[in-house]
């Protein structure tokens, strides 16, 4: 329906998008949340990037 309606279609594309890329980083500060915490907050941040890229990967079962 994209050609019968050019316009409500662009407004669309730029409203979900938007929605999309606010779940994303919702979803990066929690994960990060999770890993660097008061507990860890000495982390260095090689390690803290380390440990969310792997909490990030075992949700994601590629590892």
């Amino acid at each position: 329906h994209e050609k019968d309606y050019p316009i409500l279609s662009q407004i669309a594309k730029d409203y979900l998008s938007i929605q999309a890329m606010l779940v994303l980083s919702e979803r990066a500060f929690l994960i990060s949340g999770l890993a660097v915490s008061k507990v860890r907050n000495r982390l260095n941040p090689e390690t803290a990037r380390a440990i969310i890229y792997m909490k990030h990967w075992i949700s994601e079962k590629r590892i």
